[in-house]
């Protein structure tokens, strides 16, 4: 008998959807995490912090697949990740990527 499998975890997925040595997008990882973050009671606020901690990386491949992941769970998912993007948690994390660094005078 083979033992039973685990399920993928949201950060496995995230991480090989955003994976900056991916050449393309890599659509089934993206709907993979869309799909789950729906079935997960948690996944909602996980998936907000991953994807903000993914949209914030210095690789500009890394955060440009990540914000493609973040507009395919927008049109995909329902209104409990919608109310977890449209919290201030979640925009802050937004706000510091367009606006610039703070500098010590």
């Amino acid at each position: 008998m083979e033992p039973a499998m685990e399920p993928e975890t949201l950060e496995a997925r995230i991480n090989r959807a955003t994976n900056p040595l991916n050449k393309e997008l890599n659509w089934a990882s993206i709907n993979g995490f869309c799909e789950q973050l729906n079935e997960d009671f948690e996944g909602p606020p996980l998936a907000t912090r991953l994807l903000a901690h993914k949209i914030q990386s210095p690789q500009e491949w890394e955060a440009i697949q990540a914000l493609t992941v973040l507009e395919t769970c927008m049109k995909s998912c329902g209104k409990r990740f919608h109310d977890e993007v449209g919290k201030f948690r979640f925009l802050n994390e937004l706000i510091k990527v367009v606006s610039p660094k703070w500098t010590l005078v």
